[in-house]
C-alpha cells in the first residue's frame, strides 16, 4: 500500500512538473516572436531583419524553429503573399524556395 501511494505521488509530481514547463514562455520573448511573424507578413526584409535583431535570437534559429499561425516562416510568408520575405527566410533556413512554391 505504501509503495502505491509513493508511486502515485511521484507520477503526479512528474506530470505536473512537465505541464508547468511546457507552458512557461517569457512574455517578452513571446512578444518578440509575434513581431517577427508580423514582419514576415509585411513582406519587408528590413522589418524582418530589425525584428530578429531586436529579439536577440539568431536568424537561422528563427527560420528553423518559429511557427506563425501553424506554418513555418517560409510557408507563412508565401500564404500571405510576401514573396520577398519568403525568399529571405528560405535562404536563412536552407529551404529550396522554388520547390516549396511548387508544392503550394
Amino acid at each position: 500500500m505504501k509503495k502505491i501511494i509513493i508511486g502515485s505521488l511521484l507520477t503526479a509530481g512528474i506530470l505536473l512538473a512537465g505541464s508547468a514547463q511546457a507552458n512557461s514562455i517569457d512574455k517578452n520573448v513571446e512578444a518578440h516572436l509575434v513581431k517577427i511573424c508580423e514582419a514576415i507578413k509585411s513582406d519587408s526584409k528590413y522589418k524582418v531583419n530589425r525584428a530578429i535583431k531586436n529579439s536577440g535570437i539568431k536568424a537561422k534559429t528563427v527560420s528553423e524553429g518559429l511557427v506563425c499561425n501553424g506554418y513555418d516562416p517560409v510557408t507563412f510568408a508565401m500564404v500571405n503573399n510576401a514573396q520577398n520575405t519568403a525568399k529571405y527566410m528560405a535562404r536563412k533556413s536552407g529551404v529550396d524556395y522554388e520547390a516549396l512554391l511548387a508544392k503550394l
